[in-house]
């Protein structure tokens, strides 16, 4: 009991030095991820092929290293890090995943994952419109009846059809 009182003391040390506005090692976050509940954003980006015409999601395929779903395929989003809006979670996304102006997102629903693997996550779900028309984004268009095998599940069957949903319901000549 008295070992156990000096390892959390030594971990309260050391989480008290960590800056919670920068990004924490994968091996970090994933140990946090078990004890806390995560809020993710995820940006789905979606649009009607002309030529097939057929709805199309970008998703873009995640690193073999990484830690969560290694070499599968997802939408965009990130965590939701402490005293940022999501604006600036669209800015990083922009940035590192879409290669891509993110001209606008609207929320459509959220989805909670309280059962994943590596924690507890409360996800946003946003559609968005990217810049596409000036630059090629990161990823690929998939029809979305058509999504590679190796989709993250909860992307495939809750994210994506919600985003579907939505997107059906909208005017899309007047765009989001």
């Amino acid at each position: 009991m008295e070992k156990n009182m000096q390892h959390n003391e030594e971990l309260i040390r050391g989480l008290k030095q960590i800056d919670p506005s920068k990004p924490y090692t994968p091996e970090l976050f994933d140990a946090l991820a078990l004890l806390i509940i995560s809020v993710a954003i995820e940006a789905v980006c979606l649009r009607v092929n002309p030529q097939t015409k057929k709805i199309e999601v970008l998703l873009t395929q995640r690193s073999l290293k990484n830690t969560a779903y290694p070499g599968e395929w997802h939408c965009p989003g990130s965590i939701l890090r402490r005293g940022e809006d999501i604006k600036d979670v669209f800015e990083r996304l922009a940035e590192r995943e879409f290669g891509v102006k993110v001209l606008s997102y609207q929320f459509i629903v959220n989805v909670n994952n309280p059962t994943e693997a590596r924690g507890h996550f409360f996800s946003l779900v946003y559609l968005c419109k990217i810049d596409s028309q000036n630059n090629q984004p990161k990823g690929t268009w998939f029809p979305v009846d058509e999504l590679p095998e190796n989709t993250i599940k909860h992307h495939r069957h809750r994210v994506i059809p919600a985003a579907v949903g939505a997107f059906s319901a909208l005017d899309i000549s007047i765009g989001l």
